[in-house]
C-alpha cells in the first residue's frame, strides 16, 4: 500500500476556527510524472529556490525548499521527508517531489522565512517589528514542528505584552517588537493552551474580559478564518469580568477615603478636596468598568492640583489606588479560575473566590 503523499503532526491541543483542515488535494499516481499545474496553482515568490528539492504545498500554494536545512531543524520534518521518499508513488511537480501540509499559505510562509531566511537570520537579535499573525503563526508551526529554540523565541515576544510582573505591567508594554490589540488577545489564550504556558493566561483573560460582549465574536486570523475561546475559557472569561466589576467598587472605596492622611498639612482643605475627589471617582465611567487595572493617577494629580491637596495626601491616595490595583493583579489567576505557578497568592473565601473585601 503506497505511503501517503500529505504528512501532518497536530498538536495535543489547538485552537477551534470556524474553518475545517482543507482536504488534501488529489494527487496523480507514477514516480516520474509532474502532478500538472492546476494543482499547485501559485509558486511563493519569497520561498521558491530553483534549486530546492522538495516543495511543501499548503492548500494550492507551493514553497520549493531545502529538504536537508528544514530536517536538520526540525525532528517532525526529518520523519515527514523520510517517509514520503520511501513511498512507491510520490507525488512530483516540476520535476520535485511534493509534501502537502495542512496549514495555511500565511502561517507556512511566516515559519519558513524564519528557518530559512533571506536577510534575518536570527528571530529577535534586532529590534525587528512583528505582526500578531507572525508571532501565532510561527508559535504555531514551532510547536507543531518541533522547532522549540524558536518557539521559545516567539513566546518570549508576547510576554512583554503578557506579564506576570505588576511594574512592567503599569509601565506598559514595549511595542516596538510586536503590537497586540485586544482582540488579538484571544488567540493569545488559545496559544497559551497550546504550548502550555499558563504564565500567559492572567492579563491575556483580563484583556478578553474587557471585550465584553465582542468576545464572543472571536478573532479574525490572517486567512479570514474565525479563532474563538474554548467553551470552557470563555466561560472563565465571562465570569472573570463580573468579578473584575465587582472590584471595581471594592477598589473606590479603598482608595478615596475623605480622612485626610496623618502627615496631612492643611486639614481642612485636603478634607474638602479629598470628599470632592471621592464625588468625582463615583460618578466616573470607570467605577462600574472591568478596566480595574487601569490607574486613576491622572486624575488624582490632576484633581489635587486643582483643589490644592497637600503633598502628604497626594502620596498617600496615589500608594493606595497602587496597592489597591496590586491586590487585584495578585488575584487574577483566582479571578480567571487558572493556575500559575509563581504568581502571587491571593485569598480566598469559602467558595474558592477572592473576595474584594477580603482584600481590601
Amino acid at each position: 500500500m503506497p505511503a501517503p503523499a500529505a504528512h501532518d503532526n497536530p498538536p495535543l491541543k489547538r485552537p477551534r476556527t470556524s474553518e475545517s483542515e482543507p482536504l488534501p488535494l488529489p494527487s496523480t499516481s507514477g514516480t516520474t510524472q509532474d502532478t500538472g499545474p492546476g494543482l499547485i496553482v501559485r509558486h511563493s515568490e519569497e520561498l521558491w529556490f530553483g534549486d530546492g528539492n522538495v516543495i511543501l504545498a499548503a492548500r494550492h500554494t507551493g514553497f520549493r525548499v531545502f529538504r536537508s536545512l528544514l530536517a536538520t531543524q526540525s525532528t517532525v520534518f526529518a520523519e515527514i521527508f523520510a517517509s514520503s521518499s520511501s513511498g512507491s508513488d510520490p507525488e512530483i511537480f516540476e520535476g520535485c517531489p511534493v509534501v502537502r501540509v495542512s496549514d495555511t499559505p500565511e502561517d507556512i510562509a511566516h515559519f519558513l522565512r524564519v528557518l530559512l531566511p533571506t536577510s534575518q537570520r536570527i528571530l529577535f537579535s534586532r529590534k525587528f517589528s512583528f505582526s500578531f499573525h507572525q508571532i501565532s503563526a510561527i508559535i504555531r508551526l514551532a510547536h507543531k514542528y518541533n522547532v522549540l529554540d524558536i518557539c521559545n523565541q516567539a513566546i518570549a515576544s508576547l510576554q512583554d505584552h503578557f506579564t506576570t510582573d505588576f511594574a512592567a505591567w503599569d509601565r506598559g508594554a514595549n511595542e516596538e517588537v510586536i503590537k497586540v490589540r485586544f482582540q488579538q488577545s484571544i488567540g493569545v489564550v488559545n496559544l497559551a493552551r497550546l504550548v502550555d504556558r499558563p504564565a500567559l493566561l492572567p492579563t491575556a483573560f483580563y484583556k478578553c474580559a474587557l471585550l465584553g460582549c465582542d468576545v464572543l465574536a472571536g478573532y479574525r486570523r490572517e486567512d479570514k478564518s474565525i479563532e474563538h475561546l474554548s467553551p470552557e475559557d470563555l466561560k472563565r472569561c465571562i465570569n472573570g469580568r463580573n468579578k473584575l466589576v465587582e472590584e471595581a467598587f471594592a477598589i473606590l472605596l479603598e482608595v478615596f477615603v475623605s480622612r485626610p492622611c496623618d502627615e496631612c498639612t492643611t486639614d481642612v482643605v485636603c478634607r474638602t478636596a479629598l470628599q470632592r475627589l471621592l464625588e468625582v471617582a463615583l460618578v466616573s465611567c470607570k467605577q462600574a468598568s472591568a478596566s480595574v487595572l487601569q490607574g486613576w493617577d491622572d486624575l488624582i494629580q490632576e484633581c489635587a492640583q486643582e483643589w490644592h491637596l497637600c503633598a502628604a495626601c497626594v502620596k498617600t491616595v496615589l500608594e493606595r489606588e497602587y496597592q489597591a490595583r496590586k491586590r487585584v493583579w495578585d488575584a487574577l489567576p483566582v479571578i480567571f479560575d487558572v493556575k500559575v505557578d509563581g504568581w502571587p497568592s491571593a485569598p480566598r473565601n469559602k467558595d474558592g473566590d477572592a473576595p474584594a473585601s477580603a482584600n481590601a
